[in-house]
C-alpha cells in the first residue's frame, strides 16, 4: 500500500512540474502561439495595402542600403502571418528596431482587430527608446518581413483542402 501511495505521490507532484514549466513557456510565448486560421484575411489584406505597406516603404527609406535576402517561405495566410508575428515581434540578434514605430503598432492593431482571441504579442518596452543603429540582420530581417508581407497580400484567401 505504501508503493501506490508514493507513485500517486509521485504523479502528482511530475504533473504539477509539467503543468508549471507548460504555463511558464506559454507566457514566453514559445508553446501554443496564436495560429492565425480564424482571421479575417481580406480585412487584414486591406489594412496591408491601406496602412501597412506605407510602414514599410518608411522603413526602406530610412535604411541606407538595401538588399532583398532569400526570406522563409509560408504556403497560406495564417503561416505568413505566424511568420510576420515572429518576424515583427521577435527581434533577431539585438535587432529591436522592428518592435516599435508605425510597423508594429499598425501590425499589431490589424492582428488584433481582425483575429478573434488574439491577445498581440508581448514587447519589452523596458529599454528606454534610443535612436539604434541598423544592423545588417536588421536589414535581413526586415528584407523577409517585406517579401512575406507581399507574398501574404498575393495568397489566395480560401483554406486549404485538407483532404
Amino acid at each position: 500500500m505504501g508503493s501506490e501511495s508514493f507513485a500517486g505521490c509521485l504523479t502528482v507532484f511530475l504533473l504539477s512540474v509539467f503543468f508549471r514549466k507548460l504555463f511558464f513557456l506559454q507566457m514566453v510565448g514559445l508553446v501554443l502561439t496564436y495560429n492565425f486560421t480564424d482571421c479575417n484575411i481580406l480585412k487584414i489584406k486591406m489594412d496591408y495595402q491601406n496602412i501597412i505597406d506605407k510602414a514599410l516603404k518608411e522603413y526602406i527609406n530610412k535604411t541606407k542600403s538595401w538588399k532583398f535576402y532569400q526570406a522563409p517561405s509560408c504556403e497560406d495566410p495564417p503561416s505568413c502571418l505566424r511568420l510576420i508575428q515572429r518576424l515583427t515581434f521577435t527581434p533577431a540578434g539585438g535587432c529591436e528596431s522592428l518592435t516599435h514605430g508605425a510597423l508594429a503598432e499598425s501590425t499589431r492593431a490589424s492582428l488584433s482587430s481582425n483575429c478573434p482571441g488574439y491577445a498581440g504579442a508581448q514587447i519589452n518596452n523596458t529599454q528606454a527608446k534610443k535612436k539604434r543603429e541598423v544592423t545588417r540582420k536588421c536589414l535581413e530581417q526586415f528584407s523577409y518581413l517585406v517579401q512575406i508581407w507581399r507574398h501574404f497580400s498575393r495568397c489566395s484567401s480560401q483554406p486549404r483542402n485538407k483532404s
